[in-house]
């Protein structure tokens, strides 16, 4: 799938980049736009995300972590996603405070599962599913 780069919502200088609207635990009236980063281990969301979708985090340890705009703090589940009509599982850390208006797509969660190519040139980025033999786990993490 080869799509134009998009812009993220929230306050700021619009700027093109690689962005895709990301289905959480089937709430497809309400896709979380998202910045593919090929420099980020982990997919994270506003916590709020999880609220909406029904996602338990009572039992999930809390991770600190640092991401561009500072500290914060995630909890992790294994949760569905889905993008243009492809579903898998994977753990996403749900963030909290989380200062964007966006969330954030990383290796483990998201760029595993996929070839991506990124063409900045014509400000545009192509995704194809990685073939996997249940559809869902895509290849083994880490890798070896």
């Amino acid at each position: 799938m080869k799509r134009l780069f998009g812009e993220l919502p929230g306050e700021g200088a619009a700027v093109a980049c690689p962005v895709l609207d990301v289905v959480v635990e089937g709430m497809e009236e309400a896709p979380v736009r998202c910045l593919v980063d090929s420099a980020a281990l982990h997919t994270l969301l506003p916590r709020w995300v999880a609220d909406e979708a029904g996602v338990a985090l009572d039992d999930a340890d809390d991770v600190a972590l640092l991401v561009g705009a500072g500290p914060t703090t995630a909890r992790f589940a294994v949760v569905r996603l889905a993008v243009a009509g492809h579903t898998w599982e994977a753990p996403v850390g749900f963030a909290d405070p989380w200062p964007y208006g966006w969330g954030l797509l990383g290796q483990e969660s998201f760029l595993r599962f996929f070839i991506v190519i990124f063409r900045v040139a014509d400000w545009e980025r192509e995704i194809e599913p990685v073939a996997s033999e249940d559809g869902l786990s895509g290849p083994s993490w880490p890798p070896a």
